[in-house]
């Protein structure tokens, strides 16, 4: 895959009031463009299924409804899905690995490509020459990275499911844009959504 051809998924479920989840994904090229944006409607489950779900019904939501309706609607083709929820790394998906991202404000680590192990799966990145790194959780499946890996010089979209080429990805996209920024274009899409269609009726994840 050509660097030009990358192009980069971003899932946000947001819960704007208690008891509400919605939920959005948009894939970019890596200049940040927004190629292709989808959303459910404001989800908000009964009181019955809140007592039957209990404490799983967070991460039902999230993952067997809002983020399967997404993947089935989206029509762009990806292979990373980058998310800031935890819940997500549970969720097991054919073609896409998912990627948890998180800002930092940590010191610079120094040159980009730079990276700073945290725990097994787990990394900071260095991926502007300035700033703070951001955090990198791989996912039980992903193999650490180490600066020393030569796969971090492998052409972008080889061996897609190993984590140097995930990270390889993510470095190829900080050339020319903030690779954590469009999360929060999500959320705050995801905010007017709701504002203009209501929360207080209960919708079905119907994909927009």
């Amino acid at each position: 895959m050509k660097p030009g051809d990358l192009k980069l998924a971003y899932l946000m479920v947001s819960s704007p009031v208690p008891n509400v989840y919605i939920g959005g994904l948009m894939v970019t090229d890596t200049r940040g463009l927004p190629l292709e944006f989808r959303y459910t409607e404001p989800i908000q489950p009964s009181k019955i299924q809140q007592v039957l779900y209990g404490q799983v019904l967070s991460a039902y939501i999230k993952r067997e409804v809002v983020l399967e309706t997404l993947l089935k609607n989206i029509e762009s083709k990806f292979k990373c899905l980058l998310v800031e929820d935890e819940q997500m790394l549970d969720y097991s998906t054919k073609g896409h690995a998912i990627v948890r991202l998180v800002a930092t404000k940590s010191a610079p680590l120094g040159p980009v490509g730079k990276t700073q192990d945290m725990a097994p799966g787990e990394l900071l990145l260095q991926v502007n020459p300035e700033g703070s790194p951001v955090r990198v959780y791989l996912g039980k499946a992903k193999a650490p990275v180490t600066p020393d890996d030569p796969v971090l010089s492998n052409p972008v979209g080889a061996n897609t499911d190993s984590g140097t080429d995930l990270i390889a990805m993510l470095l190829e996209a900080g050339k020319t844009m903030d690779v954590t920024e469009p999360l929060r274009r999500i959320e705050k899409a995801l905010e007017i959504i709701c504002q203009e269609e209501g929360i207080t009726t209960s919708n079905p994840a119907t994909a927009r």
